[in-house]
């Protein structure tokens, strides 16, 4: 963990929102535990800096919800980055979706204060081809150290990543962070 504040997050909670999809695999509840929004609102985060950017994933379903996580967290929401999903041949995603079928993903990107920004040509939206069950690409992780410096903090991570600090319960040495 770093000793300093944390500068930039990406957070990909594991969002409860009680879908009954058929299969064994089909749905956030049967691949990793859930929480529900009052808690994950009320997480206690590791040190933040005071000037800090944050971007948090959220699903389709839950627009406001995410939105009121972003605020409890202590950031403002300021605008989004857009995953254009692909398939593993390089076609357009069609996925899920209670209205449209969801070919996307969206995180939303949050300040606190005014933090340092690398550069000021970062495009809104990328793509990328899907992976697991809410596996984020990795070209997102390259976007993100292009934009905003460290030290970074990944939260709910299934993967130890160079340069950044993961927390997440799929971890292969499992962290979690408490409930307050």
């Amino acid at each position: 963990m770093s000793t300093e504040p944390f500068a930039c997050i990406v957070a990909d909670p594991p969002w409860s929102f009680g879908d009954k999809l058929p299969g064994a695999s089909r749905g956030a509840e049967k691949n990793y535990k859930v929480m529900s929004i009052d808690d994950i609102c009320r997480l206690k985060l590791p040190p933040v800096a005071d000037d800090a950017y944050l971007f948090l994933w959220r699903v389709s379903s839950q627009v406001e919800e995410a939105y009121r996580v972003v605020r409890a967290w202590g950031f403002i929401p300021k605008s989004e980055i857009v995953w254009q999903k692909l398939t593993a041949t390089g076609l357009p995603w069609f996925g899920m979706g209670r209205h449209v079928r969801a070919s996307h993903e969206t995180a939303i990107l949050a300040v606190r204060g005014r933090p340092n920004l690398y550069t000021r040509s970062q495009r809104s939206t990328f793509s990328a081809r899907a992976g697991r069950h809410s596996e984020k690409p990795e070209a997102f992780f390259h976007l993100i150290e292009g934009f905003c410096p460290g030290p970074r903090l990944e939260l709910f991570a299934r993967k130890p990543r160079d340069g950044w600090t993961t927390i997440g319960d799929q971890l292969e040495a499992p962290v979690t962070l408490e409930v307050a």
